[in-house]
């Protein structure tokens, strides 16, 4: 049973939660304090989260034979209709942009600054979560080419 569907849940809700303590954040200067430590512990489980979502889906990926055409972790053109290349693209951008996010959260929170920018960053997250997680449903649950 692979192990890539049940972790990934942490990656794809920390990173709305953050988002949602930053905007309060912004929004509420005076909620600040509070805030600010909430987000960068939630962008903390959402990265810790999609460096083992990530590991898990190569695993799974490769015991599918999904890796065959593509470069180096990522699956080849042909892997499920190309819904899995689509699918660890954007996963590791989300991740990436997670990434970007807490480290400008930490600034923020370091400097007593607006944690305007590690804002944006996670609502990029979210987007690039959210189609990742369309593409990896869309593969795994579409309905078989023979009924469409």
């Amino acid at each position: 049973m692979p192990l890539h569907p049940a972790v990934v849940h942490f990656a794809v809700a920390a990173p709305f939660f953050a988002a949602f303590a930053l905007a309060l954040a912004v929004l509420r200067p005076g909620t600040r304090s509070a805030a600010l430590p909430a987000a960068v512990l939630l962008l903390v489980a959402t990265v810790g989260a999609g460096l083992v979502g990530a590991f898990t889906g190569w695993l799974w990926a490769d015991g599918l034979a999904y890796l065959a055409g593509g470069w180096g972790p990522l699956p080849g053109p042909e892997a499920a209709a190309g819904f899995a290349r689509r699918h660890a693209l954007l996963g590791l951008g989300s991740l990436a942009a997670a990434a970007l996010a807490l480290g400008l959260a930490l600034r923020a929170r370091r400097r007593d600054t607006p944690p305007g920018l590690a804002l944006l960053a996670t609502l990029l997250a979210c987007t690039l979560v959210a189609a990742a997680g369309h593409a990896g449903g869309t593969m795994v649950h579409r309905p078989p080419a023979a009924t469409r």
